[in-house]
């Protein structure tokens, strides 16, 4: 489903809604079709009201009968080519999110590498032994304590 509009700045838009962050009720930014150079761009939400964004079919209403048969057929010409512009700029939302998945779960490795090195057992000290004392001492000692 998308929403065509005219916008003063950018001329003829369309909404995607089929993009996540399209969705009615979000608070993300939108990413709007430009058609005049078939282009995305970013718009705040708060922005897409009147003055700066009208419906399409109220934008032709308002222009009177001149202007408003030579938009129609524009936005006709839009309308027909967006199919193909559809697929390319879901192609492109795919690959930009793999790319971010791939990236994601590359950070998640390092970061579980990271925490497995560090309950890594150090390196084991050696335990210094005593020598056994030699046997004619330890005779004196038993000696020197019965006294």
């Amino acid at each position: 489903m998308e929403w065509w509009g005219h916008s003063k700045e950018h001329g003829w838009v369309v909404l995607d809604r089929n993009i996540a962050s399209n969705a009615p009720g979000l608070k993300e930014n939108l990413l709007f079709f430009r058609c005049r150079d078939a282009t995305t761009f970013v718009e705040k939400r708060e922005s897409w009201n009147p003055p700066l964004y009208t419906f399409a079919p109220n934008y032709i209403r308002n222009l009177g009968p001149a202007g408003s048969a030579e938009a129609a057929a524009e936005l006709d010409e839009f309308k027909s080519l967006w199919p193909d512009h559809q697929r390319q700029m879901q192609q492109e939302r795919r690959e930009t999110e793999g790319r971010a998945e791939a990236e994601r779960i590359e950070q998640e490795g390092q970061r579980k590498k990271a925490a497995r090195d560090k309950k890594k057992p150090r390196a084991a000290v050696p335990i210094i032994e005593h020598a056994p004392e030699p046997e004619d001492r330890r005779v004196a000692q038993l000696e020197n304590s019965n006294l």
